[in-house]
Parts: structure tokens; sequence; C-alpha cells
């Protein structure tokens, strides 16, 4: 028995050539060239959208892969890497209870958070919830979870690690931040909101903490630097 008979029609792109052969004839001309150059890109870009949207429903999410934008990992991901998402269910993170509604409380309405001056810059070192310390450092050293969750101040998405888990009144949140201690120095919902004007005084990325229903997914795998060609592409 011929094996790789048979195997070539596993291949999507056989009935394609099958199609082309059919109706065209050899790519022998110029003309019949360019006709199966342009059939070949549809067909591949019809194939990626079938080939996410079907991994989008596999693995729970509207979002199964996303490219990492910045250096804010570093170094658990590089700018370029691919980052392979599921639904965000069982995160694990520490967590902790408040018996109050904090949907539109900022940080420091709940939490007493900690700094350290350094390099004439501030940098997180803990957040104080229920008399109890929880530091920033072993969301890293413990592996907490990675999440996507789209910022309500610039709407870009955000992949950053759960510092900690809220369970509220009014449901479940996270708290996060960027890995990089150089670039990422402060929590991402750190915003210092003005109670009389309403303005953020500090540089965060998301006003208040993120309801888990917001977010997007957790990562559950990487695939280096292949998305750095996008990138450079279309920035």
């Amino acid at each position: 028995m011929n094996l790789k008979k048979y195997l070539k029609y596993i291949d999507p792109y056989t009935y394609i050539d099958i199609f082309l052969l059919k109706h065209f004839g050899e790519p022998k001309k110029l003309k019949i060239k360019i006709i199966y150059w342009i059939v070949y890109l549809l067909y591949s870009f019809i194939l990626a959208f079938i080939i996410y949207k079907l991994a989008g429903l596999i693995l729970a999410t509207t979002l199964p892969f996303a490219t990492v934008v910045s250096g804010s990992m570093e170094p658990s991901f590089y700018r370029g890497d691919i980052v392979i998402l599921s639904g965000a269910k069982n995160l694990h993170a520490q967590k902790v209870k408040i018996n109050d509604n904090i949907t539109y409380k900022d940080l420091a309405e709940f939490a007493e958070i900690e700094y350290i001056y350094e390099n004439q810059t501030l940098e997180v070192k803990s957040l104080k919830i229920n008399e109890e310390i929880y530091l920033v450092e072993d969301a890293i050293k413990n592996k907490y979870d990675v999440v996507v969750y789209k910022s309500n101040i610039n709407g870009k998405a955000i992949i950053h690690r759960i510092i900690l888990i809220i369970e509220a009144n009014d449901g479940t949140f996270v708290i996060t931040k960027g890995d990089n201690q150089e670039t990422n120095k402060l929590i991402d919902q750190d915003c210092e909101i003005d109670i009389n004007t309403q303005t953020i005084r500090k540089p965060c990325l998301n006003v208040y903490p993120v309801n888990i229903e917001r977010l997007i997914g957790k990562k559950i795998g990487k695939i280096p630097y292949i998305g750095y060609l996008k990138l450079t592409l279309f920035g």
C-alpha cells in the first residue's frame, strides 16, 4: 500500500492544486502562474482565518494568539513573541477577600501601597490589604498567571501578570503588572485619581481593578519571535 499517495490528501493545498490543474492546466505561462499565486494567497488568508476561529472555539477565547508588542514583560516574553491564550478560567494567583464594592474604586482606596524610591523613581514593593502584606515580587517567583485585558485608557490589549486576585462583593477582580522592572515599576491599576477633578496622577494602564469578566484570556504557551515580522511591517 502506497501510504504517501494518501497522505497528500491531508495537505489542504492538495485540493487547490487539483482545482487549478483542472481549470487552468500546468502553470507554464506567466498569466497562468499569476492566477496560481493569486488563488494561493486568497486561499492562505481564508485558511488562516478558519484556523484562527477554530482555535478560538477550542481554547474558549476571542483572541487565541496575541503578539507581544513591547518589552514590558521581559525577560518572560520579548517583543515579537506570540502568546497562546485560553479562556481566563481557574486563574492561579494569590487571593484576598474584601467586604466591599470596588468596581469604581482606585487601588489606593482599599489597599496600602508600599514603594521603594530608587534612582529618582518610585517602584512598587507590596500591597497591604486587611492587614496582610502581598509582595509584588512573589507574582514572578510563584509564576502567577499572565492574562490579557483591554485597557480602558488607551484601548490596547495588555499582556501582563496577575499580582493579586480580589474577591469583592461586586465581583472578582485582578491587579496586574508587567514583569520588566526597568520599564514597569508600578502596578497597572495604580492611577492615583484626584477625587475632585477625576484626573489621573500616575502613568497607569487601566482605571480601577480589572473585573475577570473583562479578561480576554490567559497565557498557556508561547512561540518565540515569529510575530516580529508582523511588527516590522505594521508597527
